[in-house]
């Protein structure tokens, strides 16, 4: 009898072991931009009770996702940009949920607290150099830009008037994720760069307001798509779920909390 209860003992333990391990795990690969946002909502769906476990990676990029989840490495990714047609190849499904705030932000020596289109462009371009320029102090400003291809660059010049026409100055430097934007930002004096306002607001900088207009209201001009994409074979089950709920109205809060707008 005891021989039988200690088998029935170490059958549950391996049984209830074996749930733990063989439990489903949805992994989101893909762009910097819209991270922080993004497991927001992760993590509010998990909150409301759904049994799943919900990652979301660092960033390997808009591209790197497609590419990742088009070869079938992973089921679902991230985007902050359509697909291309030199993507159609891979047959993905595109689903925005969320649009994505883009904003310029400093370091907090900047006094800085609005600019204006045109102001915006004169930095990039290097006319204007000293924050004195536009109502600050008197310090040298320290521009930070994406890579050519970048999801919120091509958001500035698709929708900032100006922005497309400018060569953005050499003397800037690049950086190649939002977060080492953002950790730069935060840490070097003087500083400006752009970038999507839900990852801006886990960090200690400085939102500028764009000619007065607030990144949290709807009628924000300046704004990408934080999309999902996934192959139509794989949309059942518990990542059928998860994406049913960003388009919902359950999801809408946590967008908002996390510095998007419901798509």
């Amino acid at each position: 009898m005891k021989k039988l209860l200690l088998g029935i003992i170490f059958l549950l333990v391996l049984f209830s072991g074996s749930a733990i391990v063989l439990a489903e795990e949805i992994i989101i690969v893909g762009t910097g931009s819209g991270m922080a946002l993004l497991q927001t909502v992760a993590d509010e769906y998990m909150k409301a009770g759904a049994d799943i476990k919900i990652t979301v990676p660092d960033s390997i990029g808009s591209s790197g996702g497609i590419k990742a989840v088009g070869t079938d490495q992973y089921r679902i990714g991230r985007v902050g940009r359509e697909l291309r047609k030199t993507e159609s190849h891979y047959s993905l499904s595109y689903v925005p949920f969320a649009k994505l705030p883009i904003i310029f932000f400093t370091n907090k020596s900047v006094t800085v607290e609005n600019i204006s289109p045109q102001q915006a462009c004169d930095i990039y371009s290097g006319k204007i150099t000293n924050w004195q320029e536009v109502g600050g102090n008197d310090a040298k400003i320290r521009v930070v830009r994406r890579e050519d291809g970048d999801s919120s660059l091509q958001v500035l010049q698709d929708s900032l008037p100006g922005f497309k026409e400018i060569t953005i100055t050499p003397k800037s430097k690049t950086a190649l994720t939002d977060q080492e934007t953002l950790e730069f930002v935060e840490s070097v004096k003087d500083t400006i760069a752009f970038g999507t306002y839900g990852n801006a607001k886990t960090y200690n900088v400085n939102v500028l307001s764009i000619e007065g207009k607030n990144p949290e209201n709807d009628d924000y001009p300046y704004t990408g798509s934080l999309a999902l994409i996934f192959k139509e074979k794989n949309r059942k089950g518990d990542l059928l779920k998860f994406i049913e709920y960003v388009r919902s109205p359950a999801a809408s809060d946590a967008i908002r909390k996390a510095g998007g707008l419901p798509f």
